[in-house]
């Protein structure tokens, strides 16, 4: 008995292990593992222990009643196959807080050889995406997101940020003991942290900032030393007020724009042809106005013999190449004519052709770039009330229409399956200039509880996530804590619960750290 029982074991940590490796390389074998966890646990048997187990741990029993919540409004559900199809995304939400919670509990050093595991898949996948990014493993990139080729890039920059503070919490933490250890770990962060800026990641950047800034506010409370209370606060004040000067500076300059007289501007081109001025259009690159000094004929004959792609064709982001060439010639403060097209070189014109319609864009270690893209966004947004393509505004139009749903469906929702068919109704009587096939939900995933279950069942699933935290008292475990902060700080920008490695990643982790180690008495 005491041979099976090991193996048992050993063979559910190895399939943790498996699982911990493959959140960042592969949905496939995630499933895997979890077939593997869940067979070893029915084989091992001792059901009637493992009942008691979940008896006394209320707080196993609160967190999958999750689920319990989406099969109960199953009966509100107009759509049942989309609704079984989200129970069926989200039964990690049950199976690994209850086979994690009912399993032997590992140790210190079986936990950080787990976590090795999955630090070293994060280093492979980075490597394997950078790769893709110089072109040195040949992959189509219509865009940077593309260069996560295993999974989606939101994920993966949420799993790089726990490798990072798994890796913080080993390097200044008692198990750091060896010196490959203490040179390894800062170098695997500053090649994660490089790593998020080449994505481009800016959920990821902003994740990791304000973990910092929890750690500091944490700091700043609890250590002892009056001088290292001090210097934590004054950074705590600091960090905000240079953030918000930086944004205002940024949308100052924008908005510094050249000041012209538009009853004297240039109405001929050097080679004697008209120039077309839409004023209306108002679109800005880099303070000027892009729908100046535009003469499409000279552009057509000149672009002919500087690029394979048609003038009238896509760019490699499926944009109108003419437009984005009108908006780079701009950023670089030239004439939309033949004169100006002249004076690019191949390698800007390689940058038309994959999309890029800014030549400031290249820049990719300027965090001033990412904070620029934002404010053109909602600029064109305010102008033409159209986000189609466009990330930051989308997610407001996606908001616009969620608090549209949530005034009809307040109480009940609308059902686990109806929630999309809810949100196509809405864009349609919004009149929306979105295109259909961004006619997503929330974005938020605590919006879209309450929007999916209503003010009672969205407030249940939202305290069953929240309460095992509070009732096992993990605000110490700098462990959990760091990974519980990036999952809530996801949720508010994503629905992160809504796909299969969403879910999984927060199950996993979850169900590990707070249930699966240490003391296992909850």
């Amino acid at each position: 008995m005491i041979g099976r029982t090991n193996i048992h074991f050993y063979f559910y940590y190895i399939s943790l292990i498996i699982l911990a490796v493959s959140l960042p390389l592969s949905e496939y074998c995630m499933s895997v593992a979890q077939f593997m966890l869940a067979g070893n646990w029915f084989l091992e048997g001792n059901f009637k222990q493992k009942f008691q187990l979940l008896k006394q741990k209320k707080a196993i029993l609160l967190f999958v009643s999750i689920l319990l919540i989406h099969l109960i409004w199953m009966l509100f559900t107009e759509d049942t196959t989309s609704g079984w199809r989200d129970i069926r995304i989200k039964i990690p939400l049950v199976t690994l807080p209850v086979i994690i919670g009912t399993s032997k509990s590992i140790n210190a050093k079986q936990l950080k050889i787990l976590l090795l595991f999955f630090m070293a898949a994060i280093t492979y996948a980075t490597i394997a995406c950078t790769l893709v990014y110089s072109g040195i493993i040949h992959r189509e990139i219509k865009d940077i997101r593309d260069i996560s080729i295993y999974i989606s890039h939101i994920r993966f920059a949420l799993l790089i940020n726990v490798a990072i503070f798994t890796c913080f919490y080993y390097l200044f933490g008692k198990e750091c003991k060896s010196l490959i250890e203490k040179l390894l770990f800062p170098g695997l962060i500053l090649w994660w942290l490089f790593f998020l800026v080449i994505l481009e990641s800016l959920t990821g950047i902003t994740i990791f900032i304000t973990c910092c800034y929890f750690y500091l506010i944490f700091w700043s409370f609890t250590h002892k030393k009056k001088m290292l209370k001090i210097i934590p606060a004054i950074i705590l004040i600091a960090i905000p007020v240079l953030i918000f000067g930086y944004i205002y500076n940024s949308v100052s300059k924008f908005y510094n724009i050249e000041k012209l007289d538009i009853q004297h501007l240039d109405k001929f081109t050097s080679e004697g042809n008209t120039y077309e001025h839409y004023m209306s259009l108002g679109q800005i690159e880099n303070g000027r106005y892009v729908g100046l000094y535009i003469c499409e004929s000279e552009l057509q004959s000149e672009w002919s013999k500087k690029s394979a792609v048609e003038y009238y064709g896509k760019d490699n982001k499926g944009q109108d190449i003419r437009f984005t060439l009108f908006r780079y010639l701009t950023s670089k403060g030239l004439r939309k004519d033949a004169q100006g097209l002249l004076k690019l070189n191949s390698d800007d014109i390689k940058l038309v052709e994959q999309g890029i319609p800014n030549y400031i864009y290249t820049n990719k270690f300027n965090p001033g770039v990412m904070i620029y893209k934002i404010i053109w966004q909602i600029d064109v947004y305010l102008r033409t009330e159209n986000p189609t393509g466009h990330s930051v505004t989308q997610r407001l139009e996606y908001l616009k229409a969620a608090f549209g749903i949530l005034k009809s469906n307040f109480w009940l929702g609308t059902g686990t399956g109806d929630l999309q068919l809810e949100f196509n109704r809405k864009y349609e009587e919004m009149k929306t200039k979105l295109d259909k096939q961004f006619w997503h939900r929330a974005h938020n995933q605590f919006i879209t509880f309450l929007l999916a279950f209503g003010i009672f069942g969205g407030l249940w699933i939202i305290l069953a996530i929240f309460y095992p935290v509070f009732k096992k008292k993990h605000f110490k475990d700098y462990l959990f804590i760091p990974f519980f902060i990036i999952a809530v700080l996801s949720m508010l920008s994503d629905d992160t619960l809504e796909t299969q490695a969403g879910v999984t990643f927060f199950a996993f982790f979850y169900s590990l750290f707070l249930f699966g180690r240490g003391d296992n008495s909850l």
